[in-house]
């Protein structure tokens, strides 16, 4: 059977790193404060002698990240927060500050009235006071869509901070909670389903204190699962140059998301391979690490190998 699920993810994933390449290429630095720029989880930024400032854009569409059918506008916000800081979380950092601009049809024939945006802003303050994050501006336009964009600003410590780009051969490949609960929620609510799974989807969560711990235990690269794990692996091997095997049967797969996907006539594997939006960690790490990490909710998945000419970044094994 063909793997639509994949297809569709590997399509847009494709684009967008065609797209990024051409920013990149045409980017200029003028900054020698830039450590990191485009490439990463988020822009690193040399600002004192202990740590770097993180930076990072993040945007929700309607029709694409959310869907007014099912979502609440408290859920909006909440999950404008979540994805942000779950891109601070990838690198190890802390979110300090925000700035959220949201396009709305204010004129438009179905207009959305000022009750809707104060509870969108109802779930931004939620989330940013969990995490102690200060709303410091924005701006408010009019679109046809519902657009959320959140810059948030971080900092990490110099010692502490986690790349893409650092992955070695003979690191083991872990991912944090469990895979594919997002999408599991997605399909369910499409059809028209209920499930356990739903609420992943309408209300994901960031896995902040877990990364601090990750990064504070000496993990040599992670990225969070906001496309799916296996386009997420591949960021990480292309940008460490090296390969990874991964081993399907290992993949974190929760009871109720494998349940709602057989009652979908879906693989529960293809949710945790391909479907986006779980905002777990993956991430590689020494054996010499497995003491340290053990006691964290993650699991061996994979290892990282040599790369090989004419061979796939990317190996999963069934």
């Amino acid at each position: 059977m063909k793997n639509k699920s994949k297809d569709r993810s590997k399509e847009f994933i494709v684009r967008e790193t065609e797209i990024l390449r051409g920013i990149t290429e045409k980017a200029e630095l003028f900054s020698k404060s830039v450590v990191k720029g485009i490439g990463d989880d988020c822009a690193v930024l040399d600002c004192s002698n202990e740590y770097y400032q993180l930076a990072k854009s993040s945007t929700l569409s309607e029709g694409f990240h959310f869907n007014l059918k099912w979502s609440t506008p408290q859920q909006i916000g909440m999950k404008a927060i979540e994805s942000a800081v779950s891109d601070i979380a990838a690198m190890g950092g802390l979110p300090r500050y925000a700035l959220i601009s949201i396009a709305f049809p204010s004129f438009a024939k179905n207009a959305i009235n000022d009750k809707f945006i104060n509870e969108i802003y109802k779930g931004i303050n939620s989330a940013a006071k969990k995490y102690r994050i200060s709303i410091i501006g924005g701006d408010l336009t009019s679109s046809e869509k519902i657009i959320i964009n959140t810059s948030i600003i971080g900092l990490a410590e110099k010692g502490f901070l986690a790349l893409r780009c650092n992955a070695k051969i003979g690191d083991a490949v872990f991912c944090s909670g469990s895979l594919g609960k997002s999408k599991a929620g997605l399909e369910l609510l499409l059809r028209g389903m209920k499930g356990a799974s739903i609420i992943s989807h309408l209300e994901p969560k960031a896995r902040l204190n877990l990364s601090r711990n990750l990064a504070k235990a000496g993990v040599n690269s992670m990225i969070d699962v906001s496309d799916g794990a296996a386009f997420e692996i591949e960021k990480i091997c292309s940008s460490s140059n090296v390969r990874a095997v991964i081993y399907a049967s290992n993949l974190p797969v929760s009871k109720s998301t494998k349940k709602d996907a057989e009652r979908m006539g879906e693989d529960y594997i293809d949710f945790s391979l391909y479907g986006g939006e779980d905002f777990e960690l993956m991430f590689t790490a020494g054996k010499n690490l497995l003491p340290k990490i053990k006691k964290y909710d993650v699991t061996a998945i994979g290892k990282i190998v040599e790369r090989k000419h004419g061979a796939d970044v990317v190996e999963i094994v069934y």
